[in-house]
């Protein structure tokens, strides 16, 4: 049996990324926060951290503007605020700073406080959201210790959270109030309970252990985790609705629930041998839909409440290869599998084998 390495794998999404997409979008900021992480923990065997620097200098100094959402994917989103918090990015200070304000004072808010879409009519609620802000806002406060920066991250991701969470399965629906005013979509989207997982993921990480709120925060993480991985197939895989095996496998979100998985064991939260287990047949599963040549296959098309919101609805956005939302999952799943000590993999090596 043949291996693979989990860190050539990281790394060749951010590469593909680049030569197939532009950064400026926001499925560009999360696989720079994925080249990110990597690149800082492999810093002394690579030139890739001074490579990302150097890329991500003039979105640092405020020389990059692009339409977005949130004003704060313009100095490089959570990825250039992480890297100012572990003490290797001090360029960013000034940036970062200026849009953590701008997000806590400018913001459109809906009814309950959480952080909506800026398009009209208000309180346009998706779990989306939790990505933007919720990281960026959660480290930009530990750096300049802000503490209301740090609470509004763990109260926009809960929020969201008991707002979007069927009470049958405990896992998320993607959004409110889209079609009309109260409308709940009716699915359990994998990228969008990808989204709630990453943000809370994120909390786990980098929230000190005796944070007042850490408990809550772990609470919330497990019980969304649990769920998700209830759903986990024969493969390792996950499908485009969670609760419908029929529905096509989807690796955006898997990779983002790997991730999670990975990043809980590497804090001890879940080192039992059943979840080891879980995360290395993910891995090897996810492995099967990226081809030699970087290309990842089925991958959800972007969604935001389509149709009615309906079950069906979402199993009607078909898989994409390539898509721009492919990349960042997987260098995060594999770049912190690597960062847990899982340098290389026993499984056959990527390739387009079962890919549709």
């Amino acid at each position: 049996m043949t291996s693979f390495s989990t860190k050539q794998i990281a790394f060749h999404a951010f590469d593909t990324y680049t030569r197939l997409h532009p950064l400026t979008y926001y499925p560009g900021i999360l696989v720079i926060h994925g080249e990110a992480r990597l690149a800082y923990h492999t810093q002394q065997e690579n030139q890739r951290l001074d490579q990302l620097k150097a890329l991500l200098l003039p979105w640092a100094q405020g020389e990059v503007s692009f339409p977005c959402t949130f004003k704060n994917y313009q100095c490089g989103g959570m990825g250039t605020a992480w890297l100012l918090l572990k003490g290797v990015f001090p360029e960013a200070e000034a940036l970062v700073k200026h849009h953590a304000e701008l997000l806590m004072h400018e913001a459109p808010r809906g009814e309950q406080g959480i952080f909506t879409h800026p398009r009209p009519p208000q309180d346009l609620i998706f779990i989306d959201v939790a990505f933007a802000v919720t990281p960026f806002l959660l480290f930009a406060g530990l750096y300049f210790d802000e503490s209301d920066w740090i609470n509004e991250a763990i109260d926009q991701v809960c929020k969201m959270i008991s707002l979007l969470r069927d009470p049958e399965n405990n896992l998320l629906h993607q959004a409110k109030n889209y079609r009309r005013k109260g409308h709940m979509t009716q699915d359990h989207w994998s990228r969008g309970n990808g989204w709630g997982i990453f943000a809370l993921t994120e909390l786990i990480q980098e929230l000190p252990s005796d944070h007042p709120r850490y408990p809550e925060v772990a609470k919330e993480f497990q019980s969304l985790l649990n769920a998700i991985f209830a759903y986990q197939d024969d493969e390792g895989c996950w499908h485009q609705e969670l609760t419908r095996p029929d529905s096509y496998v989807e690796t955006s979100g898997a990779g983002l629930f790997l991730y999670a998985l990975a990043a809980a064991q590497n804090k001890g939260l879940n080192n039992h041998s059943q979840q080891i287990e879980q995360l290395l047949q993910g891995l090897r599963g996810l492995s099967r839909y990226i081809a030699l040549d970087g290309s990842i296959h089925h991958t959800s098309q972007g969604c935001l409440s389509p149709g009615e919101g309906t079950i069906a609805d979402y199993m009607a956005r078909g898989p994409q290869v390539n898509d721009r939302h492919a990349f960042g999952p997987v260098s995060l799943a594999f770049g912190q599998a690597y960062i847990n000590g899982l340098s290389d993999l026993p499984s056959p090596p990527p390739s387009t084998q079962n890919q549709t």
